[in-house]
């Protein structure tokens, strides 16, 4: 049978304690087939916002559905760090949750998150874990740290140098500015520029190993458009590597970082010519582009071109 939180089941009424209200940022780009199955896992009392990148007039109408939501449709794409940013200076909440669309969540997980934060404050970024580690790790550890248990072993924290953001839960707090992320990246590499930068200045950071999420995985737009999306991470991630490493090192160290990436994408295009994989060939060429502009120091000027009503 079904049973409200707290009425016959494991979960204790939320109510006779003050109502802790938080905020949710969701970076979309045509995902309007997932967003439903998310918001729904969101009590009211929450502040969600969505910013949808592609410029997809249908994904307001979430607004009515969703009396909490609030869908903001830039003149552009703005990437994924400046569309973030954009959204953070509008939050009214300390505690930020930020998902990407293609996450699988239910809603006893936001009530243990919720639980977590009555308890646990010391922090600036902390994520639940992801549920199949052997296929991917949202988080790099740091070696030799012992696990932390906060409260009667309800939550086990681990501290970590690097979180993924398809999950994570932010302490503004504990942060200086709103603009927390660099805006020069549009896709790949801008949350582990965060982190790193983080790490430096001694923030602390965590994964909650006994809290789990599903992702997806590249799923977070609609098959139609595959290629094209293929295409602009292909060309962002060259790009971004290279700008990451010319940041946070120097130039020739980028360099020699993204050689490789030029060398495996020239025999690719050769290859995908010869055994005229034409699809193939295009992909490689988008990669060597973005690696290329990094290279001459151009801006991150790709964008996708998607045909949508």
């Amino acid at each position: 049978r079904t049973h409200k939180p707290g009425v016959g089941g494991s979960n204790p009424p939320l109510a006779t304690k003050k109502v802790m209200n938080l905020s949710v940022i969701i970076i979309a780009f045509q995902s309007n087939h997932l967003l439903k199955k998310i918001l729904i896992n969101f009590p009211k009392k929450y502040q969600v916002l969505i910013v949808e990148n592609s410029g997809l007039k249908s994904t307001k109408k979430l607004e009515k559905k969703f009396k909490n939501t609030k869908v903001i449709i830039p003149n552009c794409n703005l990437g994924y760090a400046k569309a973030f940013n954009l959204a953070l200076n509008k939050c009214k909440n300390n505690f930020v949750i930020t998902l990407t669309p293609d996450v699988l969540i239910k809603k006893d997980l936001i009530y243990q998150i919720e639980r977590f934060l009555k308890i646990f404050k010391n922090f600036t970024l902390a994520a639940p874990e992801f549920k199949n580690q052997k296929i991917y790790k949202n988080y790099v550890p740091i070696e030799q740290k012992k696990l932390i248990k906060v409260r009667n072993n309800k939550f086990h924290l681990k501290m970590v140098k690097e979180l993924d953001w398809c999950f994570c839960i932010i302490n503004k707090k504990k942060l200086k500015k709103q603009n927390i992320l660099d805006e020069k990246f549009f896709m790949y590499f801008e949350t582990t520029d965060l982190c790193r930068r983080l790490s430096s200045l001694n923030h602390k950071m965590f994964v909650i190993k006994n809290l789990k999420f599903d992702h997806i995985g590249t799923g977070s737009t609609q098959k139609k458009y595959n290629n094209e999306i293929f295409l602009n991470r292909n060309w962002h991630y060259t790009w971004s590597k290279f700008y990451f490493f010319r940041k946070h090192n120097n130039y020739l160290y980028a360099l020699r970082k993204i050689l490789p990436n030029i060398y495996q994408n020239l025999i690719g295009i050769f290859l995908s010519f010869l055994m005229l994989r034409f699809t193939d060939l295009i992909r490689h060429k988008a990669s060597l582009s973005g690696g290329l502009s990094a290279i001459f120091l151009k801006k991150s000027y790709y964008r996708p071109n998607l045909n949508h009503k």
